[in-house]
C-alpha cells in the first residue's frame, strides 16, 4: 500500500546533488523531501553519477547500515527515466524497517507502514500531520522530542539502542535518526530508521557471560595456565604457574627462551621433541620433567597443550595448555615401587605355592611355584576355582577341610589333595587355608600355601598296592618284572588294549610299541625309572587291532627291602580324546576357518622363522601382502556363499605357486600373506610374483559363474627390511596400497624413499589428465527436491571418471591426486564449462532448472575465473544466469574471507549465485554468514546422516536453520536417505533436501529422463 500524502507541506527539496561521503539515511532524507526518483552524486570523475531510489531499496534490503556512504554503492551512469524510475511512495514502503521525516517542530510527514504499525495506527494516513505527542506517552513523546533537538542542534547524526521490556519478553531496537536538510543545506526537520536488533544483542550478552564464565572457571583451576605465541616467540601465564613455582609477577609474560633456562638440562630435549612432535601434528603436546623452582630446587611437572590456532598457511601460530606440580606424585609412586620389587622377590623364589581365592574359590593371585609344580601357567590359572584343578575324588575333602572356615568356627585348615598338572599327571599337595574376613566376620576369601608331596604319598601308595585297587581302577594298570615281561594287567588295560589276560601275561611290553616314539624316548624312560624309580608322561601305543592310542602314565618302581627293584607299576589312562581335541583346537587357534590356510598368529612365527632361517644363509625372505582386485562386486552380486568358494580357490592357487618351504596365510577378508624363502637377489620377485599375479588372473568357475579377479601385491624384503614382523607387515601392506593405485593387477616392492613415491604421485596426475584428454571424464547430476511442494528446485553437477579397467569412480578417488596442482584450474574450467552447457541444453529441451556446480578454492582466487565465467555465460546469451549457482566448502572460504567475498560479489553482479557446501564442517559458519554473499548452504551429509540418532547432531542442524533463517539463506540439506530424515527436516523448517533418499546421482540424459517421469508424478 502507498503511504499517505501529507498534510502538512513538505519543505523545501534540497538541492537534487549530493556527495560521495553522503550516507544512506542522507540520500533517502533527500530523495523524500524532495519526492525525487534519483539523486545526482558529486564525483571528481568525467561523467556525473547518480543514485536511484531503487538502488537505495536494495541497498537497505540487503541490510546495509543507514550510516554507509553512498561511495559504497554501484552508481548509476545516468538518471533513471520516468516508465522505470522507482518513486518516493515504492521507496518508503519497501524499506525493511520502520522509517520516518518530521519537520523541526515534530509533525510527522512522511512515515511508512512499519513505522505506523508500531505506533498501533491502522496507516500512515494515521500517522502523517501527528506529533510524538499523539502518538506515544507524554514520558515517551518527551524522549524523541529531545532527540529529535539534539540531531538537530549537532547537525550530526546520532543512533542508540532502546530496551523494551523484561526478562525473556524483553526486545532492543536500534534507531538511526539524522537532520534533514532543505535546499539550501539548512536543516528543516529530521529523518529515522528504526530496526529490530533484539537476537544481536541476546547473541551479544551470551557471549559477555560465557567470556565471564571462562574467566572464572580459569581464577578456580589449580593448574598453572600457559598460551605460547609462537609468532613473537613469547608466553603468558596465570598466577597460579608464578605461585607454583616461587616466580615473581614479571614472569606472567617472557620469552620463550626463559622457561628453557628453568628446564633441567637432562629433560631439555626430551621437551623439545615432544614440542616438535606436537607442531609437526603428531598429537597433543604431554610431558613431564623437571622445573627449577625460585629457591632452586627442582620440582616434577607434568606439561600438556595443544595448537590451538593456524595461519592462512596452515602454520602454527598459538598453543595454549597447562601444567601441574607431580613431585609428590613422583615420590611416592617411586616408594610403592620400591615395596613392590622387594615383596615380588621374595614372593617368586619361595618354593611353595603362595595363593589367594576369592569366597567362591577362584584363584586371585599365584606365586611362580604354581607353574613349576604344576606345569599350568599362572595367567591362565587367574580367575579358575581350585576346584578345576583338584582330583575328583578330592572335591568332597577339600569341602570338608574348608568347611570350618565358611561355617566360621576356625580361622585356618589343612588337607592333602591332588592337583591336576597340565601335561595331564596329578600331583600330591598339602593344603594350608587361612580365612579372609570382612568387618562382619563373612569370609571372603582364603590366602595360605600349597605344598608339593607328591614323592612322599607315591612312597606311601606304593606300600598300599592291594588285589581290590588294582582290580576297581579305571586307570590302565600293568605289571612287569624288572626286565619289563608282563606279570598281570587288570581288566581297564584289557578293555583299552584289546588283549585278553592270557594273550600278553608273560610277553615284554615292548608290544604295545606304536613306533611313532623314537629309541631315544625309551631309553629316557628307563634311565628316569633307573634312577628316580618313577616316570610318569604321555606315550602313544597299539592296540590289538593296530589302532594308536594315547595314554597319560605312571611307572613306578617297587623295590624291596634291600633297594632292589621287584617289580614295575605302570598306570595309564586313555587320553586319545583329548588329544584329538587338543589337536583340532590347535589347528583351529592356527589356521583360517574357510581356506585353512595358516592365520596371523602362526605367519608371525612364520616369520621369525624365515628372518632366521635369511640371516644365516645369507639368503632374502620375501614378506608379500596380497589384496584381490573386485571381490566386492562379487560378494554383492552373487552373494557371500560364492565369495568364500572363491577364496577357497585363490588360497589352492596361492599354495600351488609357492614351494614346500614357503608359506601362504588368510589375513581376513580378501586379504592374504605370503613368505618367500630362499631368495638371492632383489630381481627374483618379478618373476616370482609375475607367475603368481597370472595363477590369481586365471579366470575361476563356481557355481556356473565364471568370475575374474586380479590381485595386488606388495613386497618387502628381510632382513633389508629390518627384523620385526609386525614392521615387515605393515610396509608390505604400504607397498600393496601403492600397487592398487598404480593400476592394481600388479606387485609393487616397497621402497621408502620420496622421490618413489613423488614419481607414483605425479603418474597419477598424468592419468588424470590423460583421462579428460581421452574423453574419460563426464558429468552426473543428482537432483534437489523442495520437501514441501515435492517439485524439483535443482541439480547439483558431480564429475566422475568412467575408468576403462577400473570402472566408474568417484571424485574421493582421483581428485585429491589434481589437488593444488596446475591441473586443478584447467579441470575446473572443464566441469564448469560442461556444465553451463548442459543446462542450456535442458533449458532448450523446455526443462529449465538451477544447478549448482562445486568450485574449489584454488580454482575460485584464480585470476581467470571471473574472465572464464563471463565468456562461458556469453557463450549461451539465451541461458538466464540465475539458473547457475557455484558451491564452495565452508572451509575454503575460510582462508581469505575478503578476497572471496569480492569474487563472489563480482559473480553476483553476473547474475549467479553462491552456496556454502559442507557447512558445519569447519569454524566459520557466523563468519562466513555475514560476510560472504551467499544465496545457500548446504547442510554436510555426516551431520545430516546421524541426527537421528545423535542429539548433538540434531541440536547441530536445528541451530544451522536457525542461523541460516535469521541470516536470511536458503538452506539444503545433503546426505538425506530415507523418509525418517526427510521427515525430521521438514519438522526443523529445512524443505530442500538432496541425497540418495531422493535419486543417485546419474548421467546427463537418464538425468533428462527422471526430470520429465518426476514432474508427471508431481
Amino acid at each position: 500500500m502507498m503511504p499517505a500524502k501529507p498534510t502538512p507541506a513538505l519543505p523545501e527539496p534540497a538541492s537534487q546533488r549530493l556527495s560521495p561521503d553522503s550516507t544512506l539515511i542522507d540520500a533517502l532524507s533527500c530523495l523524500l523531501t524532495g519526492g525525487l526518483a534519483a539523486v545526482a552524486i558529486d564525483d571528481a570523475g568525467p561523467a556525473p553519477k547518480f543514485l536511484g531510489a531503487a538502488t537505495l531499496l536494495k541497498a537497505w534490503q540487503a541490510g546495509l547500515p543507514a550510516a554507509t556512504p553512498i561511495s559504497a554503492l554501484e552508481l548509476d551512469s545516468e538518471a533513471p527515466d520516468a516508465a522505470s524510475a522507482v518513486g518516493a511512495d515504492i521507496l518508503i514502503d519497501g524499506l525493511p524497517l520502520r522509517m520516518w521525516l518530521k519537520r523541526s517542530d515534530g509533525v510527522y510527514l512522511v512515515v511508512n507502514r512499519s513505522f505506523a504499525e508500531a505506533c498501533g495506527r491502522a496507516s500512515p494516513q494515521d500517522v502523517i500531520g501527528r506529533t510524538d505527542l499523539d502518538l506515544w506517552p507524554r514520558e515517551r513523546a518527551d524522549a524523541h522530542r529531545a532527540e529529535d533537538a539534539a540531531v538537530i542542534v549537532a547537525g550530526q547524526p546520532r543512533t542508540w539502542i532502546e530496551q523494551r521490556g523484561e526478562g525473556a519478553d524483553a526486545i532492543w531496537l536500534e534507531t538511526y535518526t539524522a537532520p534533514a536538510r532543505g535546499r539550501h543545506g539548512e536543516i528543516v526537520g529530521t529523518v529515522g530508521v528504526t530496526c529490530d536488533v533484539t537476537e544481536r544483542m541476546r547473541e551479544q550478552r551470551a557471549a559477555q557471560r560465557s567470556r565471564k564464565k571462562l574467566a572464572d572457571v580459569l581464577a578456580t583451576i589449580g593448574e598453572g595456565i600457559w598460551d605460547r605465541n609462537l609468532v613473537s616467540e613469547r608466553i603468558s601465564h596465570n598466577r597460579h604457574w608464578c605461585a607454583m613455582l616461587g616466580l615473581d609477577d614479571l614472569w606472567l609474560n617472557h620469552a620463550s627462551d626463559a622457561l628453557l633456562a628453568l628446564i633441567h638440562e637432562e629433560d631439555r630435549d626430551r621437551v623439545s621433541a615432544a614440542l616438535d612432535a606436537c607442531l609437526d601434528g603428531h598429537g597433543t603436546y604431554v610431558c613431564e620433567y623437571r622445573l627449577r623452582h625460585a629457591d632452586g630446587h627442582y620440582m616434577w611437572v607434568r606439561d600438556r597443550g595443544d595448537v590451538v590456532d593456524y595461519d592462512q598457511d596452515g602454520r602454527p601460530r598459538r598453543m595454549v595448555g597447562s601444567i601441574a606440580d607431580i613431585s609428590a606424585m613422583r615420590t611416592t609412586t617411586q616408594a610403592l615401587l620400591e615395596s613392590q620389587i622387594r615383596y615380588q622377590q621374595v614372593f617368586d623364589s619361595v618354593r611353595e605355592v603362595i595363593f589367594q581365592t576369592d569366597a567362591r574359590g577362584r584363584w586371585q593371585l599365584l606365586n611362580p611355584a604354581w607353574s613349576e609344580i604344576t606345569g599350568h601357567p599362572v595367567d591362565e590359572s587367574i580367575g579358575h576355582s581350585f576346584l578345576e584343578f583338584l582330583h575328583p575324588d578330592d572335591v568332597s575333602a577339600r569341602r570338608e577341610a574348608l568347611m570350618p572356615l565358611v561355617e566360621r568356627t576356625r580361622d585356618h585348615c589343612s588337607a592333602t589333595l591332588r592337583v591336576r598338572c597340565r601335561d595331564g599327571s596329578y600331583r600330591w599337595v598339602d593344603l594350608f587355608a587361612r580365612a579372609i574376613v570382612d568387618a562382619d566376620n563373612a569370609l571372603i576369601g582364603t590366602s595360605g600355601t600349597l605344598n608339593d608331596v607328591t614323592s612322599r604319598v607315591a612312597a606311601e601308595d606304593y606300600l598300599r598296592l592291594t588285589a581290590s585297587v588294582f582290580r576297581h581302577a579305571h586307570e590302565s594298570i600293568i605289571i612287569t618284572d624288572p626286565e619289563a615281561r608282563i606279570l598281570e594287567v587288570n581288566d581297564s588295560f584289557c578293555a583299552l588294549t584289546g588283549y585278553t589276560r592270557d594273550e600278553v601275561i608273560g610277553q615284554h611290553s615292548r608290544l604295545l610299541r606304536s613306533g611313532l616314539h623314537e629309541p631315544a624316548y625309551y631309553e629316557k624312560m628307563w634311565a628316569a625309572l633307573l634312577r628316580d624309580g618313577v616316570w610318569q608322561g604321555e606315550t602313544w601305543s597299539r592296540k590289538k587291532n593296530g589302532e594308536f592310542y594315547a595314554q597319560l602314565g605312571n611307572i613306578s618302581a617297587v623295590r624291596n627291602e634291600a633297594g632292589k627293584t621287584t617289580h614295575y607299576v605302570g598306570l595309564f589312562s586313555d587320553i586319545t580324546d583329548l588329544k584329538e581335541n587338543q589337536r583340532r583346537l590347535e589347528h583351529l587357534a592356527y589356521h583360517d576357518a574357510l581356506t585353512q590356510l595358516p592365520n596371523r598368529s602362526l605367519l608371525a612365527d612364520r616369520m621369525r622363522m624365515a628372518l632366521a632361517q635369511a640371516e644365516r644363509n645369507g639368503t632374502l625372505a620375501a614378506v608379500a601382502y596380497l589384496d584381490l582386485d573386485g571381490f566386492k562386486p562379487v560378494n554383492d552380486r552373487l552373494g557371500h556363499h560364492v565369495g568364500d568358494r572363491l577364496l577357497v580357490e585363490v588360497a589352492r592357487r596361492l599354495q600351488a605357486s609357492t614351494r614346500a618351504g614357503d608359506t601362504v596365510a588368510r589375513m581376513g577378508g580378501d586379504e592374504f600373506a605370503l613368505i618367500y624363502n630362499g631368495l638371492e637377489h632383489a630381481d627374483e620377485c618379478q618373476q616370482v610374483f609375475n607367475r603368481l599375479l597370472a595363477s590369481i588372473a586365471e579366470p575361476a568357475f563356481v557355481d556356473g559363474h565364471e568370475i575374474r579377479v586380479t590381485a595386488s601385491i606388495g613386497v618387502t624384503l628381510c632382513p633389508l627390511d629390518g627384523s620385526d614382523p609386525d614392521t615387515l607387515l605393515a610396509h608390505a601392506d604400504q607397498a600393496m596400497y601403492l600397487a592398487k593405485q598404480s593400476g592394481r593387477n600388479g606387485f609393487h616392492l616397497f621402497d621408502p624413499e620420496r622421490d618413489r613415491r613423488m614419481r607414483a604421485q605425479r603418474d597419477a596426475q598424468t592419468r588424470v589428465e590423460s583421462a579428460l584428454y581421452h574423453g574419460e571424464l563426464e558429468l552426473h547430476y543428482q537432483p534437489k527436491v523442495d520437501a514441501l511442494t515435492n517439485q524439483l528446485s535443482g541439480v547439483e553437477a558431480l564429475i566422475r571418471w568412467k575408468h576403462p579397467e577400473l570402472g566408474l569412480r568417484l571424485p574421493g578417488e582421483f581428485l585429491p591426486t589434481v589437488s593444488e596442482s596446475r591441473f586443478e584450474i584447467e579441470l575446473g574450467k572443464w566441469v564448469l564449462s560442461t556444465a553451463v552447457a548442459q543446462l542450456e541444453a535442458w533449458r532448450a529441451a523446455g526443462l529449465a532448472t538451477r544447478m549448482s556446480v562445486n568450485i574449489s578454492a584454488r580454482h575460485l582466487m584464480h585470476p581467470d575465473f571471473v574472465p572464464h565465467l563471463r565468456a562461458v555465460l556469453v557463450a549461451h546469451p539465451a541461458l538466464d544466469p540465475g539458473l547457475l549457482q557455484l558451491e564452495v566448502l565452508e572451509a575454503a572460504t575460510l582462508e581469505d574471507v575478503s578476497g572471496i567475498a569480492r569474487i563472489m560479489a563480482t559473480c553476483n553482479d553476473l547474475g549467479v549465485s553462491f552456496a556454502i557446501d559442507d557447512f558445519g564442517t569447519g569454524f566459520g559458519a557466523m563468519s562466513s554468514l555475514r560476510k560472504l554473499p551467499v544465496r545457500s548452504i548446504k547442510i554436510d551429509r555426516s551431520i545430516i546422516h546421524n541426527m537421528l540418532d545423535d542429539e548433538d547432531d540434531l541440536a547441530t542442524v536445528q541451530g544451522m536453520i536457525g542461523l541460516a533463517t535469521a541470516f536470511r539463506r536458503e538452506v539444503i540439506a545433503e546426505g538425506v536417505e530415507t523418509p525418517r530424515h526427510r521427515q525430521a527436516l521438514l519438522k526443523l523448517g529445512c524443505h530442500l533436501v538432496q541425497g540418495h533418499g531422493i535419486a543417485r546421482p546419474m548421467p546427463a540424459a537418464r538425468m533428462q529422463r527422471w526430470m520429465r517421469a518426476y514432474a508427471t508424478r508431481h
